[in-house]
């Protein structure tokens, strides 16, 4: 199955399970089979923290726009966490952190926010909150 760019966790869980469900249903009629043991050492991921979510400005829009795809990318903005759940590597430059309109500044490109959620908020178009938000020139995101 192809992995479409800007496919995020959520999207991607849910076009498996249309994949999944009748392979799972026909296995299931078919009977499981003579099951074989695993060669090697078992493996553990270890879970993601929420430090590993913390977008750092720094990086490139692309490695930024792979967190937030992934889902609990967040931020900080005027000391209060600001989540990210959609949002659009672009074209341009300005220092990292730095706001133009919906646009992020990162060490590599920009980054346009599409949806996020301020905290005690709920989720909403980033133009919604930058209506409430009122940055001001020169205002950063992380700091």
């Amino acid at each position: 199955m192809p992995i479409a760019p800007n496919a995020t966790a959520a999207s991607l869980r849910a076009d498996l399970v249309d994949v999944a469900v009748p392979m799972l249903v026909s296995a299931l009629q078919d009977g499981l089979g003579t099951p074989e043991p695993q060669e090697g050492e078992p493996v553990y991921a270890a879970k993601t923290s929420r430090d590993e979510l913390r977008l750092d400005w720094a990086n490139s829009a692309e490695f930024l726009n792979r967190q937030v795809r992934v889902g609990g990318a967040w931020t900080t903005w005027r000391g209060k966490t600001l989540k990210i759940w959609s949002a659009l590597p672009v074209t341009g430059s300005q220092p990292p952190g730095e706001l133009d309109g919906p646009v992020v500044g990162t060490g590599d490109g920009q980054l346009q926010l599409v949806e996020v959620q301020a905290e005690g908020k709920s989720r909403q178009a980033a133009e919604d909150w930058l209506r409430g938000a009122r940055p001001t020139p020169g205002d950063r995101l992380g700091s």
